[in-house]
């Protein structure tokens, strides 16, 4: 049963059973009030009655004795009495002998049996017709005795009031019953609809769907659980995400390092193969060879580049102090032929200033972004390595004024294997491997690599490195 039911029937069996038990007790406490009350107004008529009976008596000297030589003018006197004339009571000597009566119905013996010369009682009777009476009876006082008396009240109406009273809260009952289930399955799916959006964005994460989001109504225990939910749906999704751009650059990794392997192993069996079954004069075996040396060289470089970058991403750095100054000036003399081989002028300046870390990871990050710089600048370029210490560790920089990388291809350029021109890349010697080992390193080091790049004008790459001690 859906929970909406639940709440539905669970409000509507208790507002029933109030409206039942509050209905029925208001009319059984109304009906007794004026049943009690009825009593009490037949007593008070069997009193009055009474009274009168023995003031009568006393005024015509009627007694036990002489009641019947005297009953008919006792008759008479009370036929003619208006007050005694439209009364229904009987008078009846203590034998049951009846005296006098204007009832319409028989006496109750066992009301009479009940009652003696100092007390009065009632019953209350139902009648084979379905009539309700009150019999009241008292004792009449004469001079030598005493006669009864018993009187009449017909109540029929009061009960069939409530009659009508139990039937109206019937229908007023069946009325609560169906406009307080109405109002109430309203109420619940008003209530349950967080519930059920929560429900339906459960689904549509299970099915792989983590772009829907649970609504949010008010500030109540439910808002809170779908507002909950929801930040554990962009947790999830955010994971999920990071999964999937896991995967895809492991899909890349491998996809780019399969195509580097096979370029140049594709020339090394070309060659060696030609060189296998082929009678070349001594010029094309040494061109034969020297590609299958340089291709050779190649795929030692990119298998050492990537042992580096599988090392550094799963090693720590060791802990010692880098002169930083120094490592620029080590870096400098290792780049700098290279740099002049291609006509480039390439400019140091560096501070003095100690970081605790990895001296040759350090260096090999500086050599690969003075590299990098190399490889995208043409003869008749500068470069520039300037460092700098920092309130919060050291800063590197290398410029080069060569062609720049355009805007949207910063993001990617420290993925492994990700090259912006790939024919120029590879041409110069480059598998797409240095930036990411640089940005590995930094990491490392608790740095980050930030570039400023602008197509024909060059690039600046800056590293922010943590943890200095000054010298």
């Amino acid at each position: 049963m859906k929970f909406a039911w639940k709440v539905t029937l669970a409000a509507l069996s208790i507002l029933v059973l109030s409206v039942g038990v509050g209905c029925y007790l208001l009319i059984s406490l109304s009906f007794r009030s004026s049943l009690e009350r009825e009593i009490g107004v037949a007593q008070e008529e069997m009193q009055m009655l009474r009274i009168s009976y023995e003031a009568v008596c006393d005024a015509r000297g009627v007694t036990l004795e002489n009641i019947g030589s005297r009953g008919r003018g006792l008759q008479r006197t009370l036929t003619e009495d208006p007050f005694f004339a439209d009364r229904q009571f009987r008078v009846s000597t203590p034998d049951g002998v009846q005296v006098y009566s204007t009832m319409h119905t028989n006496g109750d013996p066992e009301l009479l049996s009940n009652i003696d010369s100092l007390s009065t009682g009632y019953i209350v009777r139902r009648t084979d017709a379905g009539r309700v009476l009150i019999y009241s009876a008292g004792p009449v006082a004469l001079p030598d005795g005493a006669l009864y008396m018993e009187t009449v009240r017909d109540i029929s109406s009061l009960f069939s009031d409530r009659a009508i009273h139990y039937q109206v809260y019937r229908w007023i009952l069946l009325f609560v019953a169906a406009v307080g289930s109405a109002a109430m399955f309203g109420l619940s799916c008003w209530l349950t609809m967080p519930i059920r959006s929560l429900g339906r964005v459960t689904n549509q994460l299970s099915q792989g769907d983590y772009t829907h989001r649970a609504a949010v109504y008010g500030q109540d225990e439910i808002s809170e659980l779908a507002a909950g939910f929801n930040r554990m749906a962009d947790a999830i999704a955010k994971n999920v995400q990071e999964l999937e751009d896991a995967a895809r650059r492991q899909e890349d990794f491998t996809a780019s390092f399969v195509h580097e392997l096979k370029t140049p192993l594709t020339s090394i069996i070309g060659y060696a193969d030609m060189l296998r079954s082929s009678r070349l004069d001594g010029g094309a075996r040494f061109k034969a060879a020297s590609y299958i040396f340089s291709e050779g060289k190649r795929l030692e470089n990119l298998s050492l580049s990537l042992m580096s970058l599988l090392v550094v991403g799963h090693g720590q750095a060791d802990s010692r102090t880098v002169q930083m100054q120094m490592l620029c000036q080590q870096a400098e003399s290792a780049c700098r032929p290279a740099l002049e081989a291609k006509g480039l002028l390439l400019t140091v300046s560096a501070e003095e200033g100690c970081i605790r870390g990895d001296s040759a990871l350090l260096q090999t990050l500086v050599q690969n972004l003075l590299d990098n710089a190399r490889k995208a600048s043409e003869p008749g370029g500068t470069v520039t390595l300037t460092g700098e210490a920092t309130p919060n560790g050291y800063r590197l920089r290398v410029a080069d004024s060569g062609r720049g990388i355009p805007q949207e291809e910063l993001s990617k350029i420290t993925e492994a294997f990700y090259m912006v021109d790939k024919s120029r890349s590879r041409a110069e010697g480059g598998a797409g491997l240095g930036l990411a080992l640089c940005k590995q390193i930094a990491v490392l080091h608790r740095g980050s690599l930030q570039f400023e790049s602008a197509v024909g004008q060059g690039t600046c790459v800056s590293v922010e490195l943590e943890g200095i001690e000054y010298a």
